[in-house]
Protein backbone atom coordinates (compact mmCIF):
# COMPACT_ATOMS: atom_id res chain seq x y z
CA UNK A 1 0.00 0.00 0.00
CA UNK A 2 2.98 2.33 0.44
CA UNK A 3 3.47 2.65 -3.32
CA UNK A 4 -0.26 3.12 -3.89
CA UNK A 5 -0.42 5.89 -1.29
CA UNK A 6 2.60 7.62 -2.84
CA UNK A 7 1.15 7.47 -6.37
CA UNK A 8 -2.33 8.56 -5.26
CA UNK A 9 -0.87 11.38 -3.18
CA UNK A 10 1.13 12.76 -6.10
CA UNK A 11 -1.84 12.46 -8.48
CA UNK A 12 -4.09 14.18 -5.92
CA UNK A 13 -1.76 17.16 -5.56
CA UNK A 14 -1.30 17.59 -9.32
CA UNK A 15 -5.01 17.10 -10.03
CA UNK A 16 -6.00 19.59 -7.32
CA UNK A 17 -4.20 22.40 -9.16
CA UNK A 18 -6.07 21.67 -12.39
CA UNK A 19 -9.42 21.36 -10.59
CA UNK A 20 -8.78 24.65 -8.76
CA UNK A 21 -8.20 26.63 -11.96
CA UNK A 22 -11.14 25.00 -13.74
CA UNK A 23 -13.42 25.64 -10.78
CA UNK A 24 -12.42 29.30 -10.59
CA UNK A 25 -13.40 29.67 -14.26
CA UNK A 26 -16.70 27.86 -13.64
CA UNK A 27 -17.42 30.05 -10.63
CA UNK A 28 -16.74 33.20 -12.63
CA UNK A 29 -19.12 32.04 -15.36
CA UNK A 30 -21.83 31.29 -12.78
CA UNK A 31 -21.41 34.72 -11.22
CA UNK A 32 -21.59 36.57 -14.53
CA UNK A 33 -24.69 34.68 -15.61
CA UNK A 34 -26.34 34.94 -12.17
CA UNK A 35 -27.67 31.41 -12.63
CA UNK A 36 -27.55 30.43 -8.99
CA UNK A 37 -25.13 27.52 -9.55
CA UNK A 38 -22.50 26.75 -6.90
CA UNK A 39 -20.38 24.30 -8.91
CA UNK A 40 -17.35 26.61 -8.93
CA UNK A 41 -17.36 26.91 -5.14
CA UNK A 42 -17.83 23.16 -4.78
CA UNK A 43 -14.93 22.54 -7.14
CA UNK A 44 -12.64 24.75 -5.04
CA UNK A 45 -13.55 22.69 -1.95
CA UNK A 46 -12.78 19.48 -3.87
CA UNK A 47 -9.41 20.86 -4.99
CA UNK A 48 -8.49 21.84 -1.42
CA UNK A 49 -9.51 18.43 -0.09
CA UNK A 50 -7.50 16.63 -2.78
CA UNK A 51 -4.43 18.77 -2.05
CA UNK A 52 -4.59 18.17 1.73
CA UNK A 53 -5.29 14.45 1.31
CA UNK A 54 -2.39 14.10 -1.14
CA UNK A 55 0.06 15.84 1.19
CA UNK A 56 -1.03 13.71 4.16
CA UNK A 57 -0.93 10.51 2.10
CA UNK A 58 2.62 11.13 0.87
CA UNK A 59 3.87 12.29 4.27
CA UNK A 60 2.46 9.27 6.15
CA UNK A 61 2.99 6.54 3.55
CA UNK A 62 5.61 4.77 5.70
CA UNK A 63 3.72 5.15 8.97
CA UNK A 64 2.67 1.95 10.76
CA UNK A 65 -0.25 3.76 12.39
CA UNK A 66 -3.52 4.33 10.58
CA UNK A 67 -4.19 7.95 11.60
CA UNK A 68 -2.68 9.47 8.45
CA UNK A 69 -4.54 7.16 6.07
CA UNK A 70 -7.87 7.73 7.82
CA UNK A 71 -7.37 11.51 7.82
CA UNK A 72 -6.56 11.49 4.10
CA UNK A 73 -9.63 9.30 3.51
CA UNK A 74 -11.79 11.78 5.42
CA UNK A 75 -10.68 14.70 3.25
CA UNK A 76 -11.16 12.73 0.01
CA UNK A 77 -14.64 11.52 0.96
CA UNK A 78 -15.65 14.99 2.20
CA UNK A 79 -14.51 16.48 -1.11
CA UNK A 80 -16.43 13.81 -3.04
CA UNK A 81 -19.61 14.51 -1.08
CA UNK A 82 -19.35 18.30 -1.43
CA UNK A 83 -18.55 18.07 -5.14
CA UNK A 84 -21.41 15.70 -5.89
CA UNK A 85 -23.94 17.87 -4.06
CA UNK A 86 -22.81 21.25 -5.46
CA UNK A 87 -21.79 20.30 -9.03
CA UNK A 88 -24.98 21.40 -10.82
CA UNK A 89 -24.18 22.19 -14.47
CA UNK A 90 -20.43 21.84 -13.81
CA UNK A 91 -20.41 18.28 -15.19
CA UNK A 92 -16.64 17.73 -14.85
CA UNK A 93 -17.01 18.10 -11.09
CA UNK A 94 -18.87 14.79 -10.97
CA UNK A 95 -15.74 13.16 -12.45
CA UNK A 96 -13.39 14.84 -9.92
CA UNK A 97 -15.77 13.86 -7.10
CA UNK A 98 -15.74 10.24 -8.22
CA UNK A 99 -11.93 10.25 -8.35
CA UNK A 100 -11.83 11.76 -4.85
CA UNK A 101 -14.22 9.02 -3.66
CA UNK A 102 -12.01 6.31 -5.23
CA UNK A 103 -8.89 7.73 -3.59
CA UNK A 104 -10.74 7.97 -0.28
CA UNK A 105 -11.79 4.33 -0.52
CA UNK A 106 -8.14 3.28 -0.98
CA UNK A 107 -7.03 5.35 2.02
CA UNK A 108 -9.92 3.97 4.06
CA UNK A 109 -9.02 0.36 3.28
CA UNK A 110 -5.38 1.05 4.12
CA UNK A 111 -6.37 2.68 7.41
CA UNK A 112 -8.29 -0.36 8.62
CA UNK A 113 -6.17 -3.03 7.00
CA UNK A 114 -4.24 -5.25 9.36
CA UNK A 115 -1.65 -8.03 9.11
CA UNK A 116 -4.30 -10.75 9.13
CA UNK A 117 -5.58 -9.60 5.75
CA UNK A 118 -8.88 -8.41 7.23
CA UNK A 119 -10.23 -4.99 8.09
CA UNK A 120 -10.43 -4.13 11.74
CA UNK A 121 -14.03 -2.87 11.41
CA UNK A 122 -16.84 -2.95 13.89
CA UNK A 123 -20.34 -3.68 12.63
CA UNK A 124 -21.60 -0.18 13.47
CA UNK A 125 -18.81 1.33 11.36
CA UNK A 126 -19.83 -0.77 8.39
CA UNK A 127 -23.53 0.09 8.80
CA UNK A 128 -22.67 3.79 9.06
CA UNK A 129 -20.64 3.59 5.85
CA UNK A 130 -23.50 1.84 4.05
CA UNK A 131 -25.94 4.58 5.12
CA UNK A 132 -23.79 7.66 4.49
CA UNK A 133 -21.71 6.48 1.49
CA UNK A 134 -23.25 3.29 0.06
CA UNK A 135 -20.47 2.70 -2.55
CA UNK A 136 -17.79 2.79 0.18
CA UNK A 137 -19.90 0.54 2.41
CA UNK A 138 -20.25 -2.06 -0.36
CA UNK A 139 -16.48 -2.16 -0.90
CA UNK A 140 -15.80 -2.54 2.83
CA UNK A 141 -18.52 -5.19 3.14
CA UNK A 142 -16.86 -7.50 0.61
CA UNK A 143 -13.30 -6.84 1.75
CA UNK A 144 -13.91 -7.49 5.45
CA UNK A 145 -16.60 -10.21 4.97
CA UNK A 146 -18.19 -9.82 8.45
CA UNK A 147 -21.38 -11.66 7.44
CA UNK A 148 -22.29 -14.83 5.61
CA UNK A 149 -22.44 -14.78 1.82
CA UNK A 150 -26.25 -14.58 1.68
CA UNK A 151 -26.31 -11.62 4.10
CA UNK A 152 -23.65 -9.81 2.08
CA UNK A 153 -25.63 -10.29 -1.13
CA UNK A 154 -28.86 -8.95 0.41
CA UNK A 155 -27.06 -5.96 1.93
CA UNK A 156 -25.37 -5.18 -1.39
CA UNK A 157 -28.69 -5.24 -3.25
CA UNK A 158 -30.28 -2.87 -0.72
CA UNK A 159 -27.34 -0.44 -0.97
CA UNK A 160 -27.41 -0.61 -4.78
CA UNK A 161 -31.12 0.24 -4.78
CA UNK A 162 -30.36 3.26 -2.56
CA UNK A 163 -27.70 4.44 -5.01
CA UNK A 164 -30.13 4.12 -7.94
CA UNK A 165 -32.83 6.06 -6.07
CA UNK A 166 -30.41 8.92 -5.41
CA UNK A 167 -29.29 8.94 -9.06
CA UNK A 168 -32.93 8.95 -10.21
CA UNK A 169 -33.69 11.97 -8.02
CA UNK A 170 -30.76 13.87 -9.53
CA UNK A 171 -31.88 13.02 -13.07
CA UNK A 172 -35.43 14.01 -12.17
CA UNK A 173 -34.23 17.52 -11.33
CA UNK A 174 -32.71 17.81 -14.80
CA UNK A 175 -36.01 16.69 -16.33
CA UNK A 176 -37.84 19.52 -14.58
CA UNK A 177 -35.40 22.00 -16.04
CA UNK A 178 -35.85 20.58 -19.53
CA UNK A 179 -39.64 20.75 -19.27
CA UNK A 180 -39.42 24.44 -18.31
CA UNK A 181 -37.33 25.14 -21.40
CA UNK A 182 -39.80 23.22 -23.58
CA UNK A 183 -42.68 25.25 -22.15
CA UNK A 184 -40.90 28.51 -22.92
CA UNK A 185 -40.18 27.37 -26.49
CA UNK A 186 -43.82 26.36 -27.06
CA UNK A 187 -45.11 29.69 -25.78
CA UNK A 188 -42.80 31.58 -28.13
CA UNK A 189 -44.48 29.89 -31.12
CA UNK A 190 -48.12 30.11 -30.03
CA UNK A 191 -48.61 33.30 -27.99
CA UNK A 192 -48.73 36.88 -29.29
CA UNK A 193 -49.24 40.25 -27.52
CA UNK A 194 -50.00 43.73 -28.77
CA UNK A 195 -47.19 46.36 -28.77
CA UNK A 196 -47.88 47.72 -25.29
CA UNK A 197 -46.09 47.65 -21.97
CA UNK A 198 -46.99 44.50 -20.02
CA UNK A 199 -46.27 43.65 -16.38
CA UNK A 200 -45.68 40.00 -15.47
CA UNK A 201 -44.30 38.06 -12.55
CA UNK A 202 -42.10 34.98 -12.78
CA UNK A 203 -45.07 32.60 -12.57
CA UNK A 204 -46.71 33.70 -15.82
CA UNK A 205 -43.93 35.42 -17.77
CA UNK A 206 -43.43 32.38 -20.01
CA UNK A 207 -47.09 32.55 -21.10
CA UNK A 208 -46.57 35.80 -23.01
CA UNK A 209 -44.53 36.71 -26.04
CA UNK A 210 -43.09 40.23 -26.18
CA UNK A 211 -42.23 42.27 -29.24
CA UNK A 212 -39.84 45.07 -30.14
CA UNK A 213 -40.28 48.03 -27.82
CA UNK A 214 -42.46 46.11 -25.35
CA UNK A 215 -41.49 46.18 -21.71
CA UNK A 216 -41.27 42.96 -19.70
CA UNK A 217 -41.53 43.80 -16.00
CA UNK A 218 -41.20 41.49 -13.01
CA UNK A 219 -42.53 43.46 -10.04
CA UNK A 220 -39.88 44.07 -7.41
CA UNK A 221 -37.16 42.50 -9.55
CA UNK A 222 -36.42 43.90 -13.03
CA UNK A 223 -37.71 45.22 -16.34
CA UNK A 224 -36.29 44.58 -19.82
CA UNK A 225 -37.02 46.12 -23.23
CA UNK A 226 -35.47 45.28 -26.60
CA UNK A 227 -35.29 48.49 -28.62
CA UNK A 228 -33.67 47.23 -31.83
CA UNK A 229 -32.66 44.11 -33.76
CA UNK A 230 -30.56 45.67 -36.52
CA UNK A 231 -28.43 44.09 -39.23
CA UNK A 232 -24.80 45.21 -39.27
CA UNK A 233 -22.12 44.94 -41.93
CA UNK A 234 -19.43 44.78 -39.25
CA UNK A 235 -17.29 41.66 -39.59
CA UNK A 236 -14.43 40.43 -37.43
CA UNK A 237 -11.41 39.33 -39.46
CA UNK A 238 -10.40 36.79 -36.83
CA UNK A 239 -13.78 35.04 -36.66
CA UNK A 240 -14.18 31.94 -38.85
CA UNK A 241 -17.89 31.27 -38.33
CA UNK A 242 -18.91 33.25 -41.47
CA UNK A 243 -22.60 33.78 -40.58
CA UNK A 244 -25.12 34.66 -43.28
CA UNK A 245 -26.11 37.75 -41.30
CA UNK A 246 -25.00 39.54 -38.15
CA UNK A 247 -27.69 41.15 -36.02
CA UNK A 248 -27.09 43.47 -33.08
CA UNK A 249 -29.70 43.37 -30.31
CA UNK A 250 -30.05 46.63 -28.38
CA UNK A 251 -31.84 46.63 -25.05
CA UNK A 252 -32.48 48.56 -21.82
CA UNK A 253 -33.02 47.13 -18.36
CA UNK A 254 -33.93 48.42 -14.89
CA UNK A 255 -32.98 46.91 -11.56
CA UNK A 256 -36.19 47.16 -9.55
CA UNK A 257 -35.03 45.17 -6.55
CA UNK A 258 -32.49 42.43 -7.34
CA UNK A 259 -29.84 42.69 -4.64
CA UNK A 260 -27.15 40.07 -5.25
CA UNK A 261 -24.23 39.93 -2.82
CA UNK A 262 -21.82 38.91 -5.59
CA UNK A 263 -22.64 41.52 -8.24
CA UNK A 264 -25.36 43.94 -9.30
CA UNK A 265 -27.89 43.09 -12.02
CA UNK A 266 -25.99 42.30 -15.23
CA UNK A 267 -27.97 41.11 -18.26
CA UNK A 268 -25.81 39.81 -21.09
CA UNK A 269 -25.66 37.09 -23.75
CA UNK A 270 -25.42 34.47 -21.01
CA UNK A 271 -29.06 35.28 -20.20
CA UNK A 272 -30.25 34.96 -23.83
CA UNK A 273 -30.97 32.07 -26.20
CA UNK A 274 -31.39 33.41 -29.72
CA UNK A 275 -33.15 31.43 -32.47
CA UNK A 276 -33.24 32.61 -36.10
CA UNK A 277 -36.31 32.66 -38.37
CA UNK A 278 -35.76 29.03 -39.44
CA UNK A 279 -35.46 27.75 -35.88
CA UNK A 280 -31.65 27.46 -35.84
CA UNK A 281 -29.79 28.49 -32.70
CA UNK A 282 -27.62 31.58 -33.19
CA UNK A 283 -24.18 32.09 -31.65
CA UNK A 284 -22.72 35.31 -30.32
CA UNK A 285 -20.52 37.21 -32.78
CA UNK A 286 -17.50 39.41 -31.91
CA UNK A 287 -18.83 42.60 -33.49
CA UNK A 288 -18.35 46.09 -32.06
CA UNK A 289 -21.08 46.64 -29.45
CA UNK A 290 -21.92 48.62 -26.32
CA UNK A 291 -21.30 46.44 -23.29
CA UNK A 292 -23.98 46.03 -20.59
CA UNK A 293 -23.22 47.43 -17.14
CA UNK A 294 -23.63 46.18 -13.61
CA UNK A 295 -26.75 47.97 -12.42
CA UNK A 296 -27.58 48.43 -8.72
CA UNK A 297 -31.11 48.60 -7.33
CA UNK A 298 -32.90 51.72 -8.58
CA UNK A 299 -30.59 52.23 -11.57
CA UNK A 300 -31.04 51.57 -15.30
CA UNK A 301 -28.72 50.39 -18.07
CA UNK A 302 -29.55 51.99 -21.44
CA UNK A 303 -28.32 50.94 -24.87
CA UNK A 304 -26.64 47.64 -24.00
CA UNK A 305 -25.91 45.48 -27.06
CA UNK A 306 -25.19 41.86 -27.99
CA UNK A 307 -24.28 40.67 -31.50
CA UNK A 308 -25.37 37.33 -32.97
CA UNK A 309 -24.50 35.50 -36.18
CA UNK A 310 -27.55 34.08 -37.97
CA UNK A 311 -27.51 31.04 -40.22
CA UNK A 312 -30.76 32.16 -41.88
CA UNK A 313 -31.00 35.93 -42.47
CA UNK A 314 -34.02 38.18 -42.02
CA UNK A 315 -37.47 37.44 -40.69
CA UNK A 316 -38.31 37.33 -37.00
CA UNK A 317 -35.85 36.06 -34.40
CA UNK A 318 -36.86 34.59 -31.05
CA UNK A 319 -35.03 35.52 -27.85
CA UNK A 320 -35.58 33.37 -24.76
CA UNK A 321 -34.56 35.24 -21.61
CA UNK A 322 -33.66 33.62 -18.29
CA UNK A 323 -32.60 35.72 -15.27
CA UNK A 324 -32.16 34.74 -11.62
CA UNK A 325 -33.38 37.17 -8.98
CA UNK A 326 -33.36 37.29 -5.20
CA UNK A 327 -33.34 33.89 -3.54
CA UNK A 328 -32.26 32.36 -6.86
CA UNK A 329 -35.81 32.74 -8.19
CA UNK A 330 -35.84 32.21 -11.95
CA UNK A 331 -37.61 34.75 -14.19
CA UNK A 332 -38.29 33.83 -17.84
CA UNK A 333 -39.71 35.60 -20.87
CA UNK A 334 -39.82 35.18 -24.66
CA UNK A 335 -39.36 37.97 -27.22
CA UNK A 336 -40.02 37.87 -30.96
CA UNK A 337 -38.09 40.61 -32.73
CA UNK A 338 -38.32 41.55 -36.44
CA UNK A 339 -34.88 42.01 -38.02
CA UNK A 340 -34.44 45.40 -39.66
Amino acid sequence: MKTAKLVIGIISMVLSVFVLFQSCAAGMANTLSSNGQLGGTGGIFVAICLMIAGIIGVATRNSVKNGGALTAAGFCLAGALIGGVMAGDYSDLYIWSFIAWAFGAVYLVDGFYCETGRLNLKVWMLVLALIILPPVGIVLLWIDRPFKLSSRIVTTVIAAVAIMVMATNIMGGDGTSNSSQASASESSQNDQVSPTSVNADSSNASEKTYGLGENWTVDGALSLTFTAAAVTADRNQFDESNPAQVVILTYDYDNLGIDNEYMDLYISSSNFKVIDSAGVMADTYPATTEYPQETPVGAKCVGAQQAYGLTNPGGVITVQVEIYGNGMEKHEAVFELPVS
